[in-house]
């Protein structure tokens, strides 16, 4: 066996090492590393995979990634969030060892095959792109290795000189003495490059423990350089019949620190359970929301259904949100009302918003009047230029005052103090700024007010379907009246527009997501019933379990006509050469036969012979095979038929 072979067994080993840890899945490494060394020693023929074979493999993986995967998965690992880019990962991982098992021998002191050039490199990108596992990284003079990763690239080098340098390959391993001294270095620039590559990708593989996503996030805190970052990431579709409210809530925050970091107020974690929900026959739960926003439109029933397209487990809401349905047993909320369901394996992430029936009023806290050390004189009497006739004149004055400014992303304000430089000199600045002033403006004129932080819907898809994007990320102002109610107002000036006409999304990506929308609310229609359910997804796996049978069992059949009739050929020449009593010289071709036929022979039999040697030359590799074997065995026939006299 080729030493080169051997390495690329070990390599294919090493990978499935390193997607069992992974994916914590342990029948991954066990079935990959004894695959590939059974493949090693090619013990059966298999076919090399065609294009259509590649195809229905990719299929089946993502089919079965998605629709079984996940399910089996350990709970918290990125295979249960992600099954069909975990069932895609496998699906290459066997097609580098079908590739494996199906390699021709590769001769000594050549270059290594294509499908073994193949399998270096897509496993060296799936060992680059998918973050290493905490267990196979270890620390050098305090810098983390991922020494699976080092393992693979230096057995992908050795594959690579292995059969072509096999006398001084031990020596010519000095060379990568370097490489092993600056594996630190390589270490750290792949990590930082890890997480911008594969943000480029999507959500295919498993985010870098280091990653964090761009734009709005609900979390315990809101600073201004989280608005600072946009992208046309979409994280959510918005499903609704008719034009859903603008916002959709992600926290809301209450306390203002010294680096102008909005904090929540210190509370109990919230939690509701299915002892709190109302089972519905589609088996969704729907749990009644404490609902303290009260709205002129809340006598308007409203039904809107959010699928989320990010990562992460939040939920956002309207802010006259009453009920919340979804496939989750429960719910829980933060400090900041951040609310975050567990999703039942395997199920999407949806849920469903209902906006009817009265709101309740919320109880006082002083902690929505509070303002900040910093509050000084100069703040306070601006603030008190706006106070009108009563509170809802004095919010409105508010309001209008900072409507009437310029919107930018591009700020320039005193270090030193940079509020009392955007709030007393009214300098162009973006959401952040203006609804932090704002809330700092009513509660200095004695109105409760909080910051809330959450996305804009405003890009349409379709009559009944909107497109949410990261950098949809908006923050606003909810202040409450002397009944307890809470009101929504939003002082970023009109000019926003142009900030998302900047960021116009391009067509194609508008057809994508258009498309996407319809197909997974077709979807959703077909596996509503369980049994209507399971009938398609067993029958997809039946087709493309079918699918890929007829296609190997197309291809082993022409291998097999090619080898029958390549043993039809042998067959006519050994018989020739057996009758003849010609020796058998391998290196010999029909013409080299031709020019040395034994001197003693009669006239009639060169003659015979040579005509028979120049049909079977001229026929040999003929396009016309069927046609030209029984050609030449009819030309054997006269040839014996000569010499047999």
């Amino acid at each position: 066996m080729p030493l080169s072979r051997i390495f690329l067994a070990l390599f294919l080993a090493l990978q499935s090492l390193h997607l069992g840890l992974s994916m914590e899945l342990s029948l991954v490494i066990w079935l990959g590393a004894g695959v590939s060394i059974i493949a090693a020693f090619q013990f059966v023929h298999v076919e090399r995979p065609t294009w259509g074979l590649s195809f229905v493999l990719m299929a089946t993986g993502g089919f079965l990634g998605n629709q079984i995967l996940a399910d089996w998965a350990i709970e918290g690992s990125w295979v249960q969030n992600n099954g069909l880019g975990a069932g895609l990962v496998l699906s290459l991982l066997v097609y580098q060892l079908w590739l494996f098992a199906a390699a021709e021998k590769n001769n000594s002191n050549v270059a290594l095959n294509r499908s073994a050039q193949t399998i270096l490199v897509l496993g060296l990108l799936i060992m680059l792109l998918i973050a290493p596992p905490n267990s196979s990284i270890i620390n050098i003079l305090g810098i983390p290795i991922a020494w699976l990763t080092v393992a693979a690239m230096l057995l992908a080098s050795l594959t690579l000189l292995a059969d072509r340098c096999i006398d001084g390959l031990f020596s010519r391993l000095l060379l990568f003495t370097p490489l092993l001294l600056i594996v630190p270095a390589l270490g750290v620039l792949l990590q930082l490059g890890q997480a911008p590559t594969i943000t480029r990708l999507g959500d295919l593989f498993p985010k870098h423990n280091s990653y964090t996503p761009t734009g709005f996030a609900p979390r315990q805190q809101l600073r201004a350089s989280a608005f600072l970052r946009p992208s046309n990431r979409a994280v959510m579709r918005v499903i609704s019949d008719k034009q859903p409210n603008q916002y959709l809530v992600g926290n809301r925050l209450a306390l203002l620190d010294e680096d102008l970091m909005w904090q929540p107020i210190e509370r109990p974690l919230t939690a509701l359970t299915i002892s709190n929900a109302e089972a519905l026959p589609n088996g969704e739960l729907r749990y009644l929301m404490d609902n303290h926003q009260f709205s002129a439109n809340n006598s308007i029933p409203q039904t809107l259904t959010v699928h989320s397209l990010a990562r992460n487990n939040y939920i956002f809401m309207n802010p006259n949100t009453s009920h919340l349905t979804g496939r989750f047993d429960r719910l829980t909320k933060n400090a900041a009302d951040v609310w975050a369901p567990i999703f039942d394996r395997g199920s999407e992430k949806r849920w469903k918003l209902e906006s009817k029936g009265k709101s309740a009023p919320d109880v006082f806290l002083e902690e929505n009047l509070q303002l900040p050390e910093f509050w000084d004189a100069s703040l306070q009497e601006k603030s008190q230029s706006f106070i009108g006739s009563n509170t809802q004149q004095t919010v409105d004055n508010v309001l209008n005052h900072f409507i009437s400014g310029v919107y930018s992303l591009e700020t320039n304000f005193d270090p030193e103090q940079p509020f009392h430089d955007f709030y007393l000199n009214n300098k162009p600045a973006y959401c952040f700024w203006f609804a932090t002033a704002t809330t700092l403006a009513l509660r200095a004129n004695g109105i409760p007010a909080r910051i809330v932080g959450g996305y804009v819907i405003h890009e349409k898809l379709s009559s009944d379907m909107w497109l949410v994007r990261q950098r949809d990320a908006h923050s606003w102002v909810e202040w409450q009246d002397a009944s307890g109610y809470w009101h929504s107002i939003d002082p970023t000036p009109p000019s926003i527009a142009s900030f998302f006409d900047g960021y116009q999304s391009n067509q194609l990506s508008l057809w994508y997501h258009r498309l996407a929308g319809q197909w997974q609310l077709l979807i959703e229609r077909v596996l509503a019933d369980e049994f209507t359910a399971n009938l398609v997804r067993y029958s997809g796996l039946f087709i493309l379990l079918f699918l890929f049978v007829r296609e190997y069992r197309r291809l082993r059949g022409r291998r097999e006509a090619i080898d029958s009739k390549a043993a039809r050929w042998q067959k006519i020449w050994q018989r020739f050469l057996h009758s003849t009593n010609l020796p058998t010289n391998a290196s010999w071709t029909a013409s080299t036969y031709s020019e040395n036929l034994p001197q003693e022979w009669p006239a009639a039999w060169v003659t015979a012979a040579k005509a028979f040697l120049a049909d079977y030359n001229l026929q040999r590799f003929s396009d016309r095979e069927e046609q030209a074997l029984a050609e030449v065995e009819k030309s054997l026939e006269d040839c014996l038929q000569v010499i047999s006299r």
